[in-house]
């Protein structure tokens, strides 16, 4: 689980004093899978396997080499690389894993209309071209993909070719509820070009529109509400509704107003609670914390709030909120999610994250005005105790999936070699490796006990992969 971290701007007010920095581990702890540089490093839903991206060629190269990378494939443990697609681009959407373990990836893209190649592949066969001029795409369930082509929206299966969908003209933006919800969204270009996000009730048949002029949406983690933005225009922020996916008898079918002027939102991890910052204000990114469950009284949180994340079980919500009381402060607060009564953890925070099981909240504070980092500490989100100093100097952290007592850290280089990585478990600290690309170290799953990462070091460069405690 990646930290909720607070703008940069904001971060960089809070800096406070200088935390200790931490010296470069003198070898790598990693067993390298790939040699040279790479890119956007991702594991398959099992962890079995790596992706990542190399050989990148500009977009002004010969007409021979497409702009872009390749897209390749190696098992975690070591073994045969697979390239999957070249010309793939090096932003967020281009690849990404489906939830079988295949692999699907936009490649050869047109940098004048962004359709390219929709590639899929399983590992035992082939890479196949799924369908050309292709714009976007999201995986669902069982390893279902849907994706817009031509102006059209499609859903296919690993056992079934592409089906266009009713009224899906003009999307450009798609996504599957999780399971065991049976349903498809997507915003789509309506008359005019407003964007519309429509939602397919069992993935089929005609669409229900949920929100004109539509901004960013999002499904519980039960797959059994979305939840959307409507009436965004410039100068203006929309205003959050939220619907049913599957409505029970008597049950209202049609989209139900939350908030006015809303920001930010998001789903806990693990249940249908929503949180999202009302009257929004988009030039300091602050507005009302509110969270509630559909069909429930929302709880207001506080105001000048920046920053929010919701445990993953949705019953606690931590938050930056912006004091000016005894003197200026961003205060890390943690609150039950049902009711307003906020507890103050730290007044220097900048990164925050819950840990998996919601057991403990881990955040970063006392960063050094210098980039050398913060100290890392963390706390019982049952109610505010004792913090626990995990380390100093760090730069960036992530949680494992399935252990609250391990992390990786990221800990700032004063040279700017990019970082260095280290593994918390148990009490300690396991360096892994120096000069590590920054952000490119993820936890595998599904328990965390092995790490991946992109060495930059000219020694060794390339992707890793360790053991950690």
């Amino acid at each position: 689980m990646r930290a909720r971290t607070l703008l940069p701007a904001v971060a960089g007010l809070l800096a406070a004093a200088a935390c200790t920095p931490r010296t470069a581990p003198p070898v790598s702890a990693g067993k390298r899978i790939s040699e040279g540089p790479a890119l956007s490093l991702a594991a398959s839903p099992d962890g079995s396997r790596l992706a990542w991206l190399a050989g990148c060629a500009a977009t002004t190269g010969p007409a021979k080499v497409p702009p872009g990378c390749s897209l390749l494939v190696a098992p975690a443990d070591g073994g045969a690389l697979v390239a999957v697609a070249d010309g793939v681009a090096p932003a967020a959407g281009s690849f990404g894993w489906l939830a079988d373990g295949s692999l699907a990836a936009l490649a050869r893209r047109d940098p004048a209309t962004g359709a390219g190649n929709l590639v899929v592949w399983r590992a035992g066969t082939s890479p196949r071209v799924l369908a050309p001029r292709a714009t976007a795409f999201a995986g669902g369930p069982g390893g279902a993909i849907a994706f817009a082509a031509d102006g059209e929206l499609h859903t296919a299966t690993a056992s079934a070719e592409p089906t266009r969908l009713a009224g899906g003209t003009g999307a450009f933006e798609v996504a599957f509820a999780p399971a065991p919800g049976q349903a498809l969204a997507a915003r789509v270009r309506g008359p005019g070009g407003v964007p519309v996000l429509l939602l397919w009730r069992g993935g089929a048949g005609e669409p229900v529109v949920v929100a004109r002029d539509a901004g960013s949406f999002a499904f519980s983690a039960d797959g059994a509400w979305l939840a959307g933005v409507a009436g965004v225009v410039p100068g203006t922020e929309g205003d959050l509704v939220v619907l049913p996916v599957s409505p029970a008898a008597g049950v209202p079918a049609s989209p139900a107003p939350l908030g006015r002027a809303v920001g930010p939102f998001r789903w806990a991890a693990g249940a249908p609670r929503l949180a999202w910052l009302e009257g929004f204000d988009a030039r300091i990114h602050a507005g009302r914390l509110v969270s509630a469950r559909p069909g429930q009284a929302p709880a207001i949180h506080g105001d000048r709030v920046t920053a929010f994340e919701l445990s993953p079980d949705g019953t606690r919500l931590a938050f930056v909120r912006h004091v000016t009381e005894g003197g200026y402060s961003a205060n890390l607060e943690l609150s039950p999610s049902e009711s307003a009564a906020p507890a103050t953890v730290s007044r220097d925070a900048a990164g925050f994250a819950f840990s998996p099981d919601g057991t403990w909240l881990y955040y970063q504070a006392g960063c050094a005005p210098s980039g050398d980092g913060c100290a890392l500490f963390r706390v019982p989100s049952a109610g505010p105790g004792p913090s626990e100093r995990l380390a100093d100097g760090v730069a960036s952290f992530s949680v494992a999936p399935a252990r609250a007592d391990r992390a990786l850290l990221a800990f700032t280089r004063r040279d700017g070699a990019g970082a260095d990585l280290a593994a918390w478990g148990g009490g300690r600290l396991l360096p892994l490796d120096a000069k590590v690309l920054p952000g490119s170290a993820i936890l595998l799953p599904p328990d965390g006990k092995r790490a991946a990462w992109i060495g930059t070091a000219a020694e060794r460069p390339g992707v890793l992969v360790a053991d950690v405690p």
